[in-house]
């Protein structure tokens, strides 16, 4: 077994806590700095990005009797954490998030279209959702304090991810929505998308 691959069995067989904390530091450092406070808001809009996607993933699959949990994968991670760190470095303001997926296993081995489109869906439609409440929250808040800077960092994290997932193309979540329903895909790609870019 190379030593790449042997890096990939060590990964996936993290604990899901630590496989969080390292998830959310392949996100964050596109944000990074020495100044504790940006430091701080970077790691918390990582996390509401990341873990609650994550959750409504595994959630999901669990109400279907499946068995499933957040995994890993160290050449996920590593190319995230790159690309983020560079990009940030940079200014170029792309992000990607391909550093570990939610791993299901259902009785008999069995996840149909349905199943595998529902589960997928679950994650973007969660950050659409924190995306919208972080939006109106911080309406209500005026001038330029920090929890509104907060509010507006959370729904512009959610917003990107919720969008980026969607992208029907492999592995990410929008191709299994998109051969599940389409019209379910259409409505999410587009309120993502109206979220990402219109709306500021």
């Amino acid at each position: 077994m190379s030593f790449i691959n042997e890096l990939e069995v060590k990964f996936r067989d993290l604990n899901e806590a630590l496989s969080f904390v390292l998830a959310i530091l392949s996100l964050a450092v596109a944000f990074m700095s020495f100044n504790p406070l940006y430091l701080g808001i970077a790691v918390l809009t990582a996390t509401t990005a990341i873990v609650p996607h994550e959750l409504a993933h595994r959630q999901t699959a669990r109400n279907y009797g499946c068995n499933s949990r957040f995994v890993l994968s160290f050449k996920g991670f590593l190319v995230t954490f790159l690309i983020n760190f560079l990009s940030g470095y940079y200014k170029h303001g792309i992000l990607i998030f391909v550093a570990g997926y939610t791993a299901i296993l259902c009785r008999f081995g069995l996840m149909g279209e349905e199943l595998s489109g529902k589960t997928a869906f679950a994650g973007p439609v969660t950050n659409i959702i924190i995306a919208i409440i972080s939006l109106f929250a911080s309406a209500f808040l005026f001038g330029n304090s920090l929890v509104n800077t907060i509010l507006l960092q959370i729904f512009a994290f959610n917003s990107y991810v919720a969008f980026f997932n969607l992208i029907p193309i492999p592995p990410l979540d929008g191709i299994k929505v998109l051969r599940w329903n389409k019209l379910a895909w259409g409505v999410a790609i587009l309120i993502s998308f109206i979220l990402t870019f219109l709306v500021r």
